[in-house]
């Protein structure tokens, strides 16, 4: 490109009537500096924000989702526990975030892709406004919502389903949902679909953020049943044959084994 502009500022000095071109480096070089007297302007990087070579890591949760109604179904990151203007830049991938409106006071940053389109590990940058860097990265290659910085659950176990019931894998888990805890609770199922459960107290059906029926959703078909209430078919009966947690795996989803972290 620097030789291209050099030949183009030979072409018009010589249009121009000026015949004298440089016999060596020097003159080349001088030349060019009486066209380009602060130089060629460097190309703007990528992403602006260096990571600190230090490698600090982020000391705030993350909530990653994979759609925002802000968004138009793109993926979204809110942090939750921060002020909005805490945090002034924001990268996932490499890809800068723009900011959204803050939820509740938190800050939130959107994306152009939905949250599913990311290659796991996520890479996040963050600049607060105090102007420290950070860096941090989601824990498992399968994550596509909920915190992503790593140890926010404790706790982990795999199980295998019991078969197709209602066209989908489904699962009895073994545990009552006291051992769960309130939430949330993750499950990853062996597709590397996930969803996320915010209260275990509830039923969830299909959408992550309202847990309500939507046959339009990506996960169309999940089924959470806490197991503790009265044992019937309606969307506000959350009781089951045994009194432990059902699950169904979305419609289309094949996994045998699903994993949960709480």
């Amino acid at each position: 490109m620097f030789r291209l502009i050099l030949v183009l500022a030979l072409l018009w000095a010589v249009s121009a009537g000026a015949v004298t071109i440089p016999q060596s480096l020097n003159e080349c070089n001088a030349l060019c500096t009486q066209y380009f007297p602060g130089g060629v302007p460097a190309t703007p990087p990528t992403d602006p924000v260096t990571p600190p070579s230090g490698n600090k890591i982020f000391p705030h949760p993350i909530t990653f989702e994979r759609s925002t109604d802000q968004g138009n179904g793109s993926a979204g990151i809110l942090f939750r526990t921060l002020q909005a203007g805490s945090i002034t830049y924001v990268s996932v991938n490499g890809e800068v975030a723009r900011q959204g409106t803050p939820y509740k006071g938190a800050p939130v940053f959107l994306l152009t892709k939905s949250g599913d389109q990311y290659a796991r590990p996520l890479s996040f940058v963050i600049k607060m406004a105090d102007g420290v860097t950070y860096t941090a990265k989601s824990g498992t290659a399968g994550e596509t919502t909920g915190p992503v910085v790593p140890g926010a659950y404790s706790h982990s176990a795999t199980y295998t389903s019991y078969g197709v019931r209602n066209r989908r894998q489904a699962w009895r888990l073994p545990q009552k949902v006291s051992v769960y805890g309130a939430g949330p609770v993750k499950f990853s199922f062996a597709s590397g679909k996930t969803f996320t459960v915010r209260n275990t107290q509830k039923n969830c059906r299909d959408r992550e953020d309202t847990c309500n029926r939507d046959s339009r959703s990506p996960l169309y078909g999940f089924v959470w049943k806490p197991g503790i209430g009265p044992n019937g078919e309606g969307d506000s009966d959350t009781g089951t044959s045994d009194g432990k947690p059902y699950l169904h795996a979305p419609h289309g989803d094949g996994s045998k084994t699903v994993t949960v972290q709480w």
